[in-house]
Parts: structure tokens; sequence; C-alpha cells
């Protein structure tokens, strides 16, 4: 049975309130929220107030980065909205996209990831760590409710260390059962080296949900994502992703002309949007990651992403209209999961 969350971004404290009220309402399994300071307010700031204005659903950060905080800011952070939250909070991480890329900061290494998400486990926890020769300790948490960790992996590095590692793994661009098969099979492999079970790592993959009058039309609304989506899964190396040899030119020469600035900002005016039909990727791109069209269209793609596999879902909500956008989901989408 499929799970559903899904996600904002935070411009507006006052639309965001009603949009927690219209979510919350429309009976999501998650609700959450991205970092990336220079085009959304801070993302701590909007989950403490997704934690007071919900009780229900599960929250989280989707997702954060090793370098634009101190592993203790962070921690300390993470374990406040968890304490308001009632434990529902889990704090995904990768290596950094536009957050870093907007203020001239380059990635974190998988060896940095790793030290960084091992360091907010074991502070939020409750326990002292070790970050570069210093001892960390969160002197201030009297009652520790460790904060889940969750890694955005895009390959098999990141997807191995995930195994190892988290709680939980967010993946893009894996909704057909290829993609998802061998993103599994990493987690798995990563999992066996330390003797964990796979099934200890919740696994949520990223769907963008467009509603159109066709399913041409949903995926050229969103045309700007498809290509944001490629230039982060894509942006360190292309080997073991999946994608054909015969399209790896094409989609470098989208990451070279994609502009951050206007990361996940569709609309007429993004020149990003013009990427994916340059480049011939259209057709690619929206089979790994979207699903758009009429509701009853929807409801039949998302059945055949929940026959490949699929049980956790993270829809993105790149429309006009998110409070319409999500009480047609409530209405015509999830009761056909429930």
């Amino acid at each position: 049975m499929l799970r559903f969350g899904t996600g904002t971004t935070v411009r507006d404290f006052g639309d965001y309130r009603r949009w927690l009220e219209v979510a919350d309402g429309a009976g999501f399994d998650l609700l959450s929220t991205g970092d990336s300071q220079s085009l959304w307010a801070d993302c701590y700031a909007s989950m403490m107030f997704a934690a007071t204005l919900t009780s229900r659903p599960a929250l989280a950060v989707t997702v954060s980065n090793p370098m634009t905080r101190h592993p203790a800011v962070a921690a300390s952070a993470a374990a406040a909205v968890q304490q308001v939250s009632g434990g529902r909070f889990a704090l995904g991480l990768a290596s950094g996209d536009s957050a870093l890329r907007n203020i001239g900061v380059r990635p974190s290494t998988v060896a940095e990831l790793e030290a960084y998400a091992v360091a907010v486990r074991e502070l939020t926890a409750g326990r002292a760590c070790e970050w570069h020769g210093q001892r960390l300790e969160l002197h201030w948490l009297g009652s520790p409710t460790r904060v889940r960790v969750w890694l955005a992996a895009e390959g098999p590095a990141t997807q191995r260390l995930a195994g190892r590692i988290a709680d939980g793994v967010v993946l893009s661009n894996c909704l057909t059962r290829e993609r998802l098969d061998a993103a599994l099979a990493n987690v798995a492999e990563g999992a066996a080296e330390v003797g964990r079970s796979p099934e200890e790592v919740e696994v949520w993959c990223m769907c963008n949900l467009v509603f159109a009058a066709s399913e041409d039309e949903g995926i050229d609304s969103i045309a700007s994502v498809l290509a944001g989506t490629a230039n982060h899964v894509f942006r360190f190396t292309l080997e073991g992703k999946g994608i054909p040899d015969e399209l790896k030119d094409r989609v470098r020469g989208l990451m070279g002309e994609y502009q951050s600035r206007f990361h996940a900002q569709p609309g007429v005016a993004n020149p990003n949007n013009a990427l994916i039909e340059k480049y011939g990727l259209r057709a690619y791109l929206a089979a790994q990651g979207t699903v758009a069209g009429p509701p009853s269209h929807c409801v039949e793609r998302l059945r055949q992403i929940e026959a490949n596999g699929v049980r956790n879902v993270i829809l993105s909500q790149f429309v006009d209209d998110p409070l319409a956008w999500m009480r047609t989901c409530a209405e015509e989408v999830l009761p056909a999961f429930r």
C-alpha cells in the first residue's frame, strides 16, 4: 500500500500556515520542505512551524547538506524540532546543490557526508562525538529523542552509504522498476557490509505529480523541474546511474547550461525550461520521475509505480495553486490507495 508525502518551499509563513492546514487535512503521511537558504525560508524554522501546527503526519527536511551548518548547529536545531513534533521529524542530508551553488561553496564528498550524518545522529541521541579533533555534545538535551537521518542518494556510492548508516533514503529518478531495483540492490549491498537488514532503511521516492488535461501538457508545465532533477542527479558522474550511452552527451550539455539561480521555480520566465527539449531528454526524464495528466490517469500511473515496488512517494507540488492540487489529491487520488 502506497504512502504519500508532499512538500513545499516556504516564502511566506502566512501562506505556509494555510498550506499546512490543507495538507494535514488531506491525509498525507509526510510533509517536507527543502533547504536552500538563498531561495527559500530556513528549513528548521519551517519545520518548527509545521511541528506546532500539525499533530499527525511525519515531518522531514528533504534535504539539507553538510556545508552550510556545523553539525552541532544542525543537530541542535533538529533535536529541537524533534522535541516539539513529538518524535515525528527526520533530517535528510545530501552533498548539496542549489544551497551551495548560490553562495559559491563546493558540495561535500561522500566521506564528508558520512561523517556529518553520523555526527548529527550521535549528537541528537545525546552522545558525544568527535568532529575535526573537537569533542561535540548537546549539553542542553535532557531527554534525547534521536533524529532519524535520511540520505538523498542518486548513485551507487551514496546508496551503499545509506544502506550502511542511514535510517532512510530518498531516491530521485527511480519510479521505473529497472532504476528502483538497481538502487535497492545498492542499499542492500551497503547494509550487508555492516550486518544490517535493508528493511531497516525506509525508502522514499520523489515523484512530480501534475494534474493537467493531458500527460504532455502536464510534463510541459514542469520542463525546468525535469532539467533541475537531471542536473542534480548526474552532476558528479553519469556512471552507475542507468543512463543510456547515447544520452550521456546530451545530459552533459544540459548540465552545462543549467542555471541554479532558477532551481525548482517552474514558470514561463525560467531559462531552464527549454533545456530538456533542446537536448532531446523529455521522454527519458519524464518516465523516471513524473506522473502527469487527468487524476484518473495519474491513479493508473501510480498503480504502475506501486507494481514496480515503490512503497513511499513524496509528491512534488510544482503547480500554480498548491491548495487546489492537494484537494484534488485528497478527493481523487489518495482514496484509491487507502
